[in-house]
């Protein structure tokens, strides 16, 4: 132990750095959010609780039954029955899914042919009781209030009629 370290352990100087650290969070702002009260803007990318989105002119979800949401999610936590409509449309019969086994991966989403099943930027899904986790059709398309802008698009006829206008 040399004359140096007898110094720095005679004037405290690990202690001073150690204070300095401390004073200087001592008067820098705060960015504690007061929950319920305030909240947080999520990122764009944030991935929430599910929705269905319905299609406008039959009032009932996009979902084609296509099976791929349910066959690529890592958790097995979609599970979907489909029928055939009378007009020879496939659609789902059935559509449940449990956020308590749900990794929120983003996996269906991205999976969906025709943009069915989105996830949505709402975060306040805490509950006391579990079975609400338990998300049936109606009430995947009720989570349709909270899906994002972007995924209401155009139709893809009216798209295409409006390029032919541009020529």
């Amino acid at each position: 132990m040399g004359l140096k370290d007898v110094v720095k352990k005679a004037a405290f100087v690990d202690i001073l750095r150690g204070m300095s650290v401390t004073g200087t969070y001592f008067v820098v702002d705060k960015v504690t959010v007061e929950y319920p009260k305030e909240k947080l803007q999520t990122y764009p990318r944030f991935r929430g609780i599910h929705a269905l989105i319905t299609d406008p002119d039959t009032q009932d979800a996009k979902c084609v039954a296509c099976m791929l949401c349910p066959t690529i999610c890592p958790s097995q936590c979609i599970h979907v029955v489909g029928e055939e409509t009378p007009d020879g449309r496939s659609h789902a019969k059935e559509f449940d899914l449990d956020l308590a086994r749900c990794i929120f991966c983003g996996l269906c989403e991205e999976v969906c042919p025709v943009a069915a099943i989105v996830m949505t930027r709402f975060y306040e899904g805490s509950t006391y009781d579990k079975r609400d986790f338990l998300l049936d059709k109606k009430a995947l398309m009720a989570n349709q209030v909270y899906a994002h802008k972007e995924v209401f698009v155009e139709k893809p006829e009216a798209t295409g009629a409006a390029k032919e206008e541009g020529r």
